[in-house]
């Protein structure tokens, strides 16, 4: 088994850190993401001009359940008779279809990360590890996010079947789905859709 020992020097002693095998290839996974991560957020900044675009570099910052999905899609794609660009200019343009389905709304409902003590974690990695995740602000929070998400995936649903306030009459309010999905709103606005205050001359 292939092993890669680490010798750091911590005060005045020589201490030797051995990686195993299994561990390599998990530091390599870890970077590999990382790698990926900056690549999407570069990507983003890069067509931040084009009008076209619902997404931006803060979006990946406010939600990391995009940029999860992000990496688990271009994964999905992978070809390797495609090169890197051209994988990420497909995962990109997925995106711009995908996210104006419920059921994208819903994927990042079932993967709200868990942030505890700066650590990322999986809900159900936190509630094996911690004995007091049953009252725990870092679960509850998490919990909050998976339903806000779900609320949107109903907006987006119940506008698509008609069943919104924006298609009672020719009058009537727009309803936040209609917003996001004409472009008048970007993620952000529709996640926080309500908490944000309009102002009385703010057009729909």
């Amino acid at each position: 088994m292939e092993e890669l020992a680490i010798e750091r020097l911590i005060g005045k002693d020589s201490i030797t850190i051995t990686l195993t095998e299994d561990e390599l290839e998990k530091a390599y996974r870890i970077k590999e993401k990382r790698y990926l991560e900056e690549d999407f957020a570069n990507a983003l900044a890069d067509a931040a001009q084009n009008p076209d675009t619902r997404f931006h570099t803060g979006h990946l910052e406010e939600f990391p359940e995009l940029l999860n999905w992000l990496c688990v899609c271009f994964d999905d794609f992978y070809d390797a008779n495609m090169s890197h660009n051209d994988l990420m200019e497909l995962t990109l343009n997925h995106l711009q279809d995908a996210s104006l389905t419920p059921e994208f709304f819903i994927s990042f409902a079932r993967c709200a990360p868990a942030v505890c003590m700066g650590a990322e974690k999986r809900m159900e990695d936190c509630e094996q590890n911690c004995a007091q995740y049953h009252r725990c602000s870092f679960i509850a929070e998490a919990n909050d996010r998976s339903r806000q998400w779900e609320k949107l995936a109903s907006l987006l649903s119940m506008h698509r079947n008609g069943n919104c306030t924006c298609s009672k009459d020719d009058d009537a309010e727009v309803c936040p789905a209609a917003k996001y999905l004409t472009g008048t709103w970007d993620i952000s606005e529709f996640f926080h859709s309500e908490d944000r205050k309009e102002a009385p001359d703010e057009k729909t």
